[in-house]
């Protein structure tokens, strides 16, 4: 069993809080969380499962960031 580490409060400046996504599984992707310390120190969150929501086409969510795009 991994010893259990906790953050210090407040977390450093210049700290880094990561969410990597490893594959899918069921529906849901796995979702890997972990803290980098500025002084390289890495503090592993628990990972979890998230489910898959498809809410919008393809073709819907392009036109909507193009319109966001055009203004600009």
């Amino acid at each position: 069993m991994r010893e259990r580490i906790s953050l210090p409060s407040p977390l450093p400046v210049g700290s880094k809080y990561v969410i990597e996504c490893r594959g899918k599984k069921k529906g849901s992707y796995l979702m890997h969380r972990h803290v980098e310390l500025p002084d390289g120190h890495r503090v592993e969150l628990i990972s979890r499962l998230v489910p898959i929501r498809r809410t919008e086409s393809r073709s819907s969510t392009r036109v909507r960031c193009a319109r966001r795009g055009a203004g600009r």
